[in-house]
């Protein structure tokens, strides 16, 4: 009976998932290792219990838009707010993409672009990376040319690779389509597209403040863009859709953007030390990054390396199962003690 009520493309579909086990350290979402500090918490918790929970929130939150604006630069009516990126995204493609309307990306790239283009009934179209995790850049231009929407992680899930500027605004000159940068990791690379917002109109930055900004359990993000597309964008958003806990959080957060600079530095220094010490390990290969994570391949399996990381209390993602990965792990970057726990369980891996 489902075939009657439930689209074939989304029949079709696999569910998202996320293999999780009982865990002491957790390397394996790119979250921030850190909670935000008590007494900040305490602030922004009894602002929530003072607030109406009876009334719904601002149909939209002008006042935050106008800080986010302020903080990239850009015109608070160039703003969208949504439940994490994710949503921003969905927006997009519903705003956007019709059934067979063809929607390009990188290969291997984040899972959720696939699953969005295929419920909307489109052509999802990749551009392989090579085995060092480089563009083809005329296979990418070839393909994207005509696509309805080109979508770019960058830095790119789960690989870690990063495109400069020069090809963004090729990309972006190159199709009659729209372009979307998914900045999720920008914090962790200091490349931003947002600057060419101005010169290219079909032009969108999506961010989210899961990562860096630790604030993955209240899922708010934003979209970036030309003001006309910001209108029909947030059409596709339904009313009321960012709750007024995330809004109040964010408010407050947004003011202690030092903090978030300082654990930045903090990871990007730990991400080379990793790299560096597994890489001395013989039969351990780590991938340089530009994010908060890292592949790592072995001459074990992507499974038994899985495995082994847990029995020894630490939950790593196994991304085996993505094209041109079928020997990688990745691992998020933790604090360090968690990562110092990481080096010697991997050093004395048999």
């Amino acid at each position: 009976m489902l075939k009657n009520w439930i689209k074939k493309d989304v029949l079709n579909q696999p569910p998202y998932k996320v293999k999780t086990i009982p865990y002491q350290i957790k390397l394996n979402q790119n979250e921030s290792p850190w909670d935000w500090p008590i007494d900040i918490k305490e602030r922004i918790s009894k602002s929530i219990i003072a607030s109406d929970w009876n009334r719904y929130p601002n149909l939209i939150p002008t006042q935050l838009k106008k800080k986010i604006g302020e903080i990239n630069h850009i015109d608070k009516n160039g703003v969208v707010i949504g439940k994490g990126s994710n949503e921003i995204l969905q927006a997009i493609f519903t705003a956007s993409i019709r059934s067979k309307d063809t929607v390009v990306s990188l290969s291997p790239t984040f899972a959720v672009y696939k699953m969005l283009a295929e419920q909307k009934g489109a052509t999802f179209i990749e551009s392989k990376l090579d085995s060092n995790f480089e563009i083809d850049l005329s296979d990418l231009l070839s393909r994207s040319r005509r696509a309805k929407l080109t979508i770019i992680c960058n830095p790119n899930s789960p690989t870690g690779s990063l495109l400069p500027l020069s090809i963004i605004k090729k990309i972006a000159k190159n199709t009659s389509g729209l372009v979307v940068v998914d900045e999720a990791y920008v914090d962790f690379s200091n490349v931003t597209a947002v600057g060419l917002l101005s010169s290219y109109t079909n032009l969108i930055v999506t961010r989210t403040f899961s990562k860096a900004f630790a604030m993955a359990g209240f899922r708010i993000g934003y979209g970036l863009m030309h003001n006309e597309l910001a209108s029909e964008i947030q059409k596709c958003l339904l009313p009321f859709n960012v709750d007024r806990p995330s809004l109040i959080a964010l408010n407050t957060l947004l003011d202690h953007s030092e903090i978030v600079r300082n654990r930045t530095e903090k990871i990007c220094a730990e991400r080379g030390r990793i790299i560096s010490e597994l890489n001395t390990i013989p039969g351990l290969k780590a991938i340089q990054s530009h994010s908060n994570f890292f592949l790592v391949s072995s001459k074990n399996t992507p499974e038994n390396i899985f495995n082994y990381c847990a029995n020894n209390g630490v939950l790593i993602r196994n991304v085996s199962s993505y094209k041109e990965l079928e020997n990688y792990n990745r691992i998020t970057v933790g604090t360090s003690g968690e990562n110092n726990t990481l080096i010697q369980i991997l050093k004395e891996m048999p």
